[in-house]
């Protein structure tokens, strides 16, 4: 399942605390960068939108990478790229939440766990 605008909201609400219409905001300005995307170039990026893109960094809801490619000049150039990683805000967006199993645990014990015979010394 893709990184929904909501999805990331509610990350961004239990990693910063921010409240709801907030946090929608700042996850439809990432999601407006991404689109469809996980990842995107840096340079492409507003620098008033990069500090919130720190922010999120720092929130550990988003990641970063950079590589250095050569140019036919010579010189090493540097590309920046920030990163939704799926993974990430699921585990963020789930935690606190009980997970409860289908069955209860006690229907998969063996017949043997329902008897107590003590043993000998």
């Amino acid at each position: 399942m893709a990184v929904t605008v909501e999805k990331l909201a509610k990350a961004i609400e239990k990693r910063m605390g921010l409240p709801h219409d907030e946090a929608y905001r700042m996850a439809a300005r990432v999601m407006d960068y991404f689109g469809f995307e996980s990842f995107i170039i840096d340079n492409a990026i507003d620098p008033q939108d990069r500090k919130m893109l720190y922010a999120l960094h720092d929130a550990g809801i988003l990641r970063s990478s950079w590589e250095t490619v050569l140019l036919l000049s010579g010189r090493n150039w540097r590309i920046f790229y920030w990163e939704l990683n799926e993974s990430d805000i699921d585990r963020i967006v789930g935690e606190g939440e009980e997970v409860r199993p289908d069955e209860p645990v006690y229907r998969e014990l063996p017949e043997e766990a329902w008897t107590h015979s003590p043993q000998a010394p």
